[in-house]
């Protein structure tokens, strides 16, 4: 755990880390560590782009984070069976994260749209233009993940902003363009509701291999039933089902981490 520790904080607050790091990660045997480094670091990135931009990210910097966010899904399928795979799928995600940090720590000065009070000193039709093709960005993850929707009122909207702006009718426009930008701001929340009931699902589905892999271990012949340790474990697997039905996530994760060390002393004991 503290190559993860270290690892995240070196790559989400510094945007860089080291090699020997990286060696360090992949010199654990456990190989999942992979997994939680990168989990850990799609969830910091995604705060991170949350406090810089709010639900206007813009387009290149989404673009990086759905590659790395992809990744992380590859690398979570393709464990434990194909690790090279999912040490590709590792670096691929942080070096995606790690170029949205870099991004987000430069000064911004056109990263964010304008607000109304100075809306009409600026130009109207470059913000509409930079509205649009972060719309765009969003479709493009909606048919991704196959979300229904309805784009057409936000579409009927943009094609009126742009007759609006171009009849010279700037307070018109002004007006259209808030409308899109309330209603762009529903479908980006409906994204990140989607995107957080994924992770949720993930989390549980890792969890619950786990508790299979656990359980096979338990099941192995050479293991003494009659220590208290096995007891001990086969109550908690019980304890952290019923945990994750009731959707008692961080309590579920609590009882992992003395279900592991009760674990460890059962590997060792079948060793000895």
């Amino acid at each position: 755990m503290k190559i993860l520790a270290l690892f995240t904080i070196f790559v989400l607050i510094f945007g860089t880390t080291s090699t020997s790091l990286v060696s360090d990660a992949y010199a654990q045997k456990n190989t999942n560590i992979l997994l939680e480094i990168a989990i850990q670091a799609d969830r910091q990135i995604l705060n991170q782009l949350d406090r810089s931009y709010g639900d206007l990210v813009p387009s290149d910097i989404q673009t990086l984070y759905e590659k790395g966010h992809a990744a992380v899904e590859s690398l979570e399928s393709s464990l434990p069976n194909d690790v090279e795979q999912a040490r590709e799928d590792f670096l691929a995600a942080m070096k995606s994260f790690m170029e949205i940090t870099k991004m987000i720590s430069e000064p911004a000065t056109e990263a964010k749209l304008a607000t109304s009070s100075d809306m009409s000193d600026r130009d109207l039709k470059s913000e509409l233009n930079r509205l649009h093709k972060y719309f765009q960005s969003l479709k493009t993850i909606f048919q991704k993940h196959n979300m229904e929707t309805d784009f057409s009122e936000i579409e009927q909207l943009f094609v009126l902003a742009y007759e609006q702006i171009n009849s010279g009718k700037v307070e018109k426009t002004t007006t259209t363009f808030h409308q899109l930008e309330s209603l762009i701001h529903i479908k980006n929340q409906e994204i990140r509701e989607y995107s957080s009931n994924s992770a949720s699902d993930r989390i549980i589905e890792f969890a619950l291999r786990q508790l299979e892999k656990i359980q096979t271990i338990l099941e192995n012949p050479s293991i003494d039933t009659s220590m208290p340790e096995f007891e001990n474990a086969n109550s908690l697997v019980a304890e952290i089902k019923v945990l994750i039905s009731e959707d008692k996530i961080s309590t579920a994760k609590e009882k992992f981490g003395e279900l592991n060390k009760i674990m460890k002393i059962i590997k060792r004991s079948t060793v000895e």
